[in-house]
């Protein structure tokens, strides 16, 4: 089936607000819902860390707020959120420093830090890499999710947009976790593959806002690589769609050279050919002409930051419970509520944790009624142990 994908000139509007807006406007007729009937709506922008160029500008968001205020949405039913890859924060400290905290809480908008709460266990049929998978609980809650991504280089996925921004819907210890699954970039595009079959086969109501305004080049994407500006604005309800156009407006072949976007397209998570893509607002040839060509980081630099990245960033992230002796009452529960059996218990004894089994969801310490268990990062000294 076709889809749109609108390109918008933000050259052409007076504030970057109004070419957001008109952006949207220009693929409504693709929504499969009724925006009206959302009781829970979700923005996922991309918090990385806290650096400006790092993340989803603040106007993308104040352009998502004002279109829906333009369709009467209430705040109330409005929430904000993402887990990023820096270690020791949470997506509200990020949110604070880039100015994108103060425009949510001005709208009304209640920011979620993925990270404070128990993700849910799922199952991602035809999974490749994430046989067991955990999600955070309000994205599967939600009832609209409204994707905010922007257009970087990735030196170890090798670009990241639409696809790659809902790694973020995986909680970070978890998703640091599911980093030592791809071990080279092939695999690393499966487990990104698998991420995104989920969200497509359990959030069919969502739409996609691309931020192409300036993009990000070179080996230091998706942190701090050089800016060009493209100046334009994409959207769309097909990630695949809006990955593979805003790749084409960058003379650059995605289906060639992306290892998530092959998997995306080979297990059929999108549209199938640039040509079942109807483009409506400014044309792609016109987009072409006014766009620097992208420029990615080799292959070479996506094996060694495949290699390195997923197990490092696992072992110094790994969020490990912690007893508190003074304050446990020996319950059980938490061995009962531990959906890895990593704890062992015995009647009148402290639970014991299996560390090796342990995938750090702290079910246990949302469960335990006397606040026994405290989560503690294991920072640097985790690339000492085994587990």
């Amino acid at each position: 089936m076709a889809t749109k994908v609108s390109i918008v000139n933000i050259k052409d509007f007076n504030t970057d607000k109004e070419a957001i807006i008109e952006a949207i406007k220009l693929i409504e007729k693709d929504f499969s819902f009724d925006i009206h009937d959302c009781k829970k709506i979700l923005l996922k922008p991309n918090l990385l860390r806290a650096t400006e160029n790092a993340c989803t500008r603040p106007e993308i968001i104040e352009g998502v707020i004002a279109y829906l205020t333009q369709e009467n949405i209430s705040m109330e039913n409005v929430y904000i959120g993402d887990s990023p890859g820096q270690i020791n924060t949470f997506a509200t400290n990020i949110a604070k420093k880039i100015g994108i905290f103060e425009i949510c809480e001005e709208a009304g908008i209640k920011f979620v830090d993925f990270e404070r709460e128990v993700p849910v266990n799922d199952v991602i049929d035809g999974a490749v890499k994430l046989k067991d998978y955990y999600v955070s609980k309000i994205v599967k809650e939600c009832d609209l999710l409204i994707n905010m991504p922007r257009l970087k280089t990735h030196g170890e996925a090798t670009i990241t947009g639409a696809i790659k921004n809902y790694w973020g819907i995986i909680p970070g210890g978890l998703k640091a976790k599911f980093h030592l699954l791809g071990k080279t970039p092939l695999q690393f595009g499966e487990v990104l593959a698998d991420n995104f079959a989920w969200v497509v086969q359990n959030k069919p109501n969502r739409f996609t806002v691309l931020d192409l305004k300036k993009v990000m080049y070179g080996t230091m994407g998706p942190v701090s690589g050089p800016l060009k500006d493209w100046n334009l604005i994409l959207a769309g309800t097909d990630e695949l769609a809006l990955d593979l156009i805003a790749l084409e407006i960058g003379k650059f072949n995605g289906l060639a050279h992306v290892p998530h976007i092959k998997s995306v397209h080979s297990r059929g998570l999108g549209i199938q050919s640039l040509d079942d893509i109807d483009v409506v607002g400014l044309s792609l040839e016109e987009a072409k002409k006014i766009t620097p060509k992208f420029k990615v980081p080799g292959k070479s630099m996506t094996r060694f930051a495949s290699m390195i990245t997923g197990r490092i960033f696992y072992k110094v992230t790994k969020r490990i419970p912690t007893l508190n002796k003074k304050l446990c009452q020996k319950c059980g529960l938490c061995a009962e509520i531990c959906p890895a059996n990593a704890i062992n218990f015995e009647k009148g004894s402290y639970p014991e944790y299996n560390r090796k089994k342990c995938i750090s969801c702290l079910c246990c310490m949302e469960a335990c009624p006397y606040q026994a268990i405290i989560p503690k990062k294991r920072g640097f000294k985790g690339l000492f142990h085994s587990y």
